[in-house]
């Protein structure tokens, strides 16, 4: 899976497009608690829920809503207030619905009471028709009753799963939101570190497939200096649209701190890697900045690169990125403007034979 920062690829949101698959399959009831005790039955941080889901699926009675309800009152009801503001907000969702479902209980209960008295009745042989009359009566209203009560809960199922789906939009717009870089509008520090992890998982069998670009506006304080910061703000929006500009599919694109930026490239080789950075290398040198609402022409750009690629299991993101950023400080010591990778750096430190 490609981690785009427009798709918010946090744990909650993914685990939630899982359960919706699993519930068509399993044949699911999806009340918002069912979806809860799945939420976290797959998020996996309450490991005695885990433990007895595995038990119950399992089994070949499997789950229900009688084992969900029982599931929630052991392990979630009484869950602390600290967690995300989506599980706060799931659980308000859900103790109102149960709520509602002991109202309707109670009231079908009632009911229930009332068609047995009826049933008593009409097995006493002395009945005349007038009575008769009046139980049957009875048990057309009490059906309707019933009838009514079990259309009205439906419609608060149907709203409570629409409220489910409005939870999670108002999740991913959120974290959306906080991945996102304020400036340039693309991925911040924090979304290049949930996708390294998460490209770094799905790269282990298959060593070199990711690659990562780092990097760097050359001299870009002195330009600040001479320009202030309301132009070089520009610049950095100038430079994240460029590379937003041929973005693929397989990339994801950060602003990793101040002037540095990061592209983690997925399914892909270090000769790509390399071209995917030349060309934007090229781009903003040859780019032609003027000052906004004046012809007054700026300094031109220029930007230093580094490139490395997953070396595979046993490497973790710490490493990988120190590689890369190895990459991207000699190409600042070999006079900037340029693209290094971690290749040239190994055989430039090879002793001559």
């Amino acid at each position: 899976m490609i981690v785009d920062i427009q798709d918010a690829p946090q744990k909650a949101t993914r685990i939630f497009d899982r359960l919706i698959e699993t519930f068509k399959e399993q044949n699911i009831n999806p009340t918002p608690l069912n979806y809860y005790v799945w939420y976290q039955y797959v998020k996996g941080n309450i490991p005695a829920l885990r433990q007895e889901m595995d038990a119950i699926l399992n089994d070949p009675f499997g789950y229900n809503d009688r084992v969900g309800k029982r599931l929630y009152d052991t392990y979630l009801v009484d869950q602390d207030e600290d967690g995300s503001e989506f599980d706060r907000a799931f659980r308000r969702l859900i103790e109102v619905m149960i709520r509602k479902m002991d109202a309707w209980s109670d009231r079908l209960e009632n009911h229930t009471q009332k068609l047995d008295e009826c049933s008593t009745k009409l097995s006493d042989p002395k009945l005349n028709s007038e009575e008769i009359q009046r139980i049957t009566n009875t048990v057309i209203d009490t059906a309707s009753s019933i009838k009514e009560s079990s259309l009205a809960v439906q419609n608060e199922m149907i709203h409570s799963t629409e409220a489910v789906q409005e939870l999670r939009k108002q999740l991913m717009e959120a974290k959306a939101e906080a991945l996102k870089d304020e400036l340039t509008q693309i991925g911040n520090r924090k979304a290049f570190n949930h996708a390294i992890e998460e490209l770094i998982l799905e790269a282990q069998d298959t060593p070199e497939s990711l690659c990562m670009i780092l990097c760097d506006i050359d001299h870009f304080k002195r330009f600040n200096d001479t320009y202030g910061h309301l132009v070089g703000d520009s610049v950095l929006r100038y430079f994240a649209n460029i590379m937003q500009k041929d973005k693929q599919d397989n990339e994801t694109i950060c602003r990793y701190g101040g002037e540095e930026f990061a592209i983690l490239l997925a399914n892909t080789n270090l000769t790509l890697a390399i071209e995917r950075a030349e060309s934007i290398r090229k781009a903003i040198q040859e780019a032609h900045l003027k000052r906004k609402n004046s012809s007054e022409p700026l300094t031109t750009i220029t930007a230093s690169f580094g490139v490395a690629s997953y070396k595979g299991q046993g490497e973790d993101a710490k490493s990988f990125i120190e590689r890369t950023d190895k990459a991207l400080y000699q190409a600042k010591k070999s006079g900037r403007n340029c693209v290094i990778d971690e290749k040239n750096i190994e055989s430039s430190q090879k002793p001559p034979i």
